[in-house]
Parts: C-alpha cells; sequence; structure tokens
C-alpha cells in the first residue's frame, strides 16, 4: 500500500508492547474457553450442545477484537508511537488520506486477529463437526462488524476532544450495538452481533446485515473526514 498513514500505524502496532499483551489476552481467553469446552470424549456431541460451545467462542472473539479495534481507534488505548489524526493533519496529511490509511489499519488488524484465533476456532468446531461454510460467514460477519466499530471509534477521537466524554460515548455505543439491539422486534434484530453470529452459521443472515455495518462504517469514515477538515487552515 502506498499510503504512508497506514503503513505507519502498521509498524507501531507491531512494535506495540500494548498490542502484543492484547493478542495474548485475546488467545489466553480463546484458548482457555476451547479448552473448557472440549468433550471429555472425541464422539459425537448433541447438536444444542455443539452449537452453543462454538458460538460461544465465535461470540467472545467477536466481542473482544470489537472493543479492543475501536478502543485503539478511538484513542482510548494509545498505541506507542502511532500518530493521532489530528496530529496527522498537521503533519501534513490530507483528511482523505488520514481516514483511508486508519481504516485500512482497522481492517488489517481486524484481519491478523481474526487468523490468529483462527487456528482454536478450527480445533473446537472440527471436534464438533461444525460446516465450514457457516465459520467463514460468522467470519465475515465479525471482520465488518469489527471494522465498522473501529469506523465509529476513529470518528469519535477525531469528533470528542475530551478524553472522558469519548471514553463514556464508546462504551455506550458499544453496550447498544451489543445489548440495546436485543430490544429490537424481528428480523431486525439479528443486527446484534451476538445473534448474527448464531444466523451466519446456520446461514440464515441476511446480507442486509453485512451492507448495513458497511455502509455504517462508511458513513463513520465520511464524519471523520468532515470533521478533520475543521483543523485544515
Amino acid at each position: 500500500m502506498n499510503n504512508p498513514v497506514f503503513r505507519g500505524d502498521l509498524r507501531a502496532r507491531a512494535a506495540s508492547r500494548k498490542i502484543f499483551a492484547i493478542e495474548l489476552f485475546y488467545l489466553g481467553v480463546l484458548g482457555v474457553l476451547a479448552w473448557l469446552g472440549m468433550p471429555p470424549e472425541l464422539g459425537a456431541q448433541p447438536a444444542e450442545r455443539a452449537a452453543s460451545l462454538t458460538t460461544a467462542l465465535l461470540v467472545v472473539q467477536a466481542i473482544i477484537i470489537t472493543y479492543f479495534v475501536s478502543a485503539c481507534a478511538s484513542q482510548e488505548i494509545a498505541v506507542e508511537t502511532e500518530k493521532s489524526p489530528v496530529d496527522l493533519v498537521f503533519a501534513p496529511f490530507a483528511p482523505r488520506s488520514i481516514v483511508a490509511g486508519k481504516s485500512l489499519a482497522t481492517l488489517a488488524t481486524v484481519g491478523y486477529w481474526l487468523l490468529l484465533g483462527a487456528p482454536l476456532v478450527a480445533l473446537s468446531a472440527g471436534i464438533r463437526r461444525d460446516p465450514a461454510a457457516g465459520l467463514v460467514s460468522a467470519g465475515v460477519l465479525i471482520a465488518v462488524v469489527a471494522w465498522s466499530m473501529g469506523q465509529l471509534g476513529l470518528w469519535l477521537g477525531v469528533a470528542i476532544e475530551s478524553e472522558f466524554s469519548r471514553t463514556l460515548a464508546h462504551w455506550g455505543l458499544l453496550t447498544l450495538v451489543f445489548v440495546g439491539t436485543l430490544a429490537l422486534p424481528l428480523p431486525v434484530r439479528t443486527i446484534n452481533p451476538v445473534l448474527g453470529i448464531a444466523a451466519a452459521q446456520s446461514g440464515a443472515l441476511s446480507a442486509a446485515v453485512y451492507a448495513g455495518y458497511l455502509v455504517f462504517g462508511m458513513a463513520c469514515d465520511a464524519g471523520a473526514r468532515m470533521t478533520l477538515r475543521r483543523y485544515v487552515v
């Protein structure tokens, strides 16, 4: 990629002790959950138990990736040597280039973390004979949700100067997405990531859910670009 913001963020994250600690925590939680969910004998398991254990692993993966990606994007977690969007405006870089670079860095981080957890998910799913197509669909949904929430975090980091207010807004909006959407009527309720993962595993999730998160992420990108322009002299 020719985007210097993207390259700079990747270098910063590759050398960051905080990111390394996040990855250890992420793999540790997934590993413990996968270990606890292992059947005492590698035989056929009841369908409900198998599905619930696999879904639980995917849901935990979604929550951890989404939170940490969006927290890094909103600067709730400051990655060592990584420049904030506002700092980059005075570098100077164009708002479009900054947002594009940050967006690509978020997408790369999401993809890398999904790959890190893939062996544990595959091990659990393989023992329980879960269909590969359902796992791929669930993985794509996790990537789309995490990326869109990362773009929300990017916009919050640019739009809200107060660290306390930004953190409060970040946690509130994540709670709305993961908990508040459970109050919606069906079939709209499937935009909830937890229900969406279960539906994606069974192949019942509408493409509109994926598209909705993509549109939301792009809207947050547009909001971040517009907000950054106010710093351009």
